[in-house]
């Protein structure tokens, strides 16, 4: 830590002056045997303590609930890891090989993927082996697939 990093929160920004401010009046009365001194050090010694209490119950949490309220997104702090899983993965791709309304060039691209998440994640080479005879079936001429092809003549799709 810095040495002027603590002084970086408004909170302790504040805190201090009023600190420094209670301190200064009261060697000050001390120094010029003058009450009026003494009661602005008294003065600065509870708008202290009255900052400390409403920043600590007021200010403070009201930034914090607007922190994660408006800027995080919502009151149980910031949304859950969204990222798909690799089942979620697996679905899409399938429903992409499975529908009808699908541009030929996604359902090449999402075989190759399926293709690759069986053989080496999952270790299915048999489903793997399937997803490109199926996509073959449908698209043989597609230039994606002939490195299949190959791997298939000589001596499996994992060979």
């Amino acid at each position: 830590m810095t040495p002027t990093q603590p002084y970086t929160n408004p909170g302790r920004i504040v805190r201090v002056a009023f600190a420094v401010a209670t301190i200064l009046f009261a060697v000050a009365g001390y120094l010029a045997h003058d009450a009026r001194l003494y009661v602005a050090s008294g003065a600065f010694a509870v708008l202290w303590t009255l900052w400390d209490l409403v920043w600590d119950h007021v200010v403070a949490p009201f930034g914090e609930w607007v922190a994660v309220t408006l800027l995080q997104g919502g009151a149980d702090g910031p949304p859950p890891n969204t990222r798909p899983t690799l089942e979620d993965t697996i679905r899409l791709l399938e429903s992409h090989l499975a529908s009808d309304e699908t541009a030929p060039h996604v359902k090449i691209q999402a075989a190759i993927r399926l293709e690759e998440i069986y053989r080496t994640v999952k270790k299915r080479p048999d489903r793997a082996s399937d997803v490109v005879r199926r996509i073959s079936q449908r698209f043989p001429d597609a230039a994606e697939l002939a490195r299949f092809h190959t791997r298939d003549e000589e001596g499996g799709v994992d060979g």
